[in-house]
């Protein structure tokens, strides 16, 4: 049986609510079931490369091609792997921030970021604000070419209209690269947390799994 591997998003870590979802979904069938932890090197030092790296480390390991769910920032790592050649079954991205490096380095929220080389940020997982150092930020520029990126991967997207997070714009057009791609827009916000957002996500796995 193929493994299922969730990826979290940004400040955030494998036991947030979509992650307890998809593991529980997993465990209940019996799914071999993987959630690595995404703050690499830690938080405070955290890349895009040492994510995407760890992760490709961990799909030569599991039995496959798995199936790979990336939330948010983790929907970037997905399709970063995708496109660097990891060998998967399908991909389920939920409000994935396909335009993370980009926007970071344009954004007006990020400016003093930018500017400063640190910023604190409120971790959902750890509970508490951490100091993000430069780490980040000179990493972003080797990710900014993602509109290039084009995946044979079999690929469902949900993301809901009222995202206040990641622009729904950003997997509108990933559609439009990947004609394969199946998105859902949903009547929620980045959690995806509605009832009827939990029973398009069961509806999709269950699809990745027949």
């Amino acid at each position: 049986m193929p493994s299922l591997v969730y990826l979290h998003g940004f400040s955030s870590s494998p036991g947030g609510n979509k992650g307890t979802f998809v593991r529980r979904w997993a465990e209940e069938r019996g799914i071999p079931f993987h959630a690595p932890d995404l703050n690499l090197p830690t938080f405070e030092t955290l890349t895009l490369t040492a994510q995407v790296v760890a992760v490709e480390t961990l799909l030569r390991k599991v039995p496959g091609p798995p199936v790979l769910v990336g939330s948010s920032l983790g929907g970037f790592v997905a399709t970063a792997v995708a496109h660097r050649g990891a060998a998967l079954r399908s991909m389920l991205l939920l409000a994935p921030a396909i335009h993370f490096a980009r926007r970071r380095m344009t954004s007006a929220l990020w400016a003093t970021y930018r500017e400063r080389g640190e910023l604190e940020v409120f971790h959902h997982g750890m509970g508490r604000p951490l100091r993000l150092g430069p780490e980040l930020l000179r990493d972003l520029s080797n990710w900014m070419d993602d509109d290039a990126w084009r995946m044979p991967v079999p690929t469902a997207i949900l993301h809901g209209r009222d995202d206040e997070a990641v622009p729904l714009a950003e997997s509108e057009a990933y559609r439009e690269r990947n004609p394969g791609a199946v998105l859902h827009v949903l009547e929620d916000d980045h959690g995806l947390l509605k009832p009827a957002s939990l029973e398009c996500l069961q509806e999709e796995l269950e699809s990745a799994f027949r």
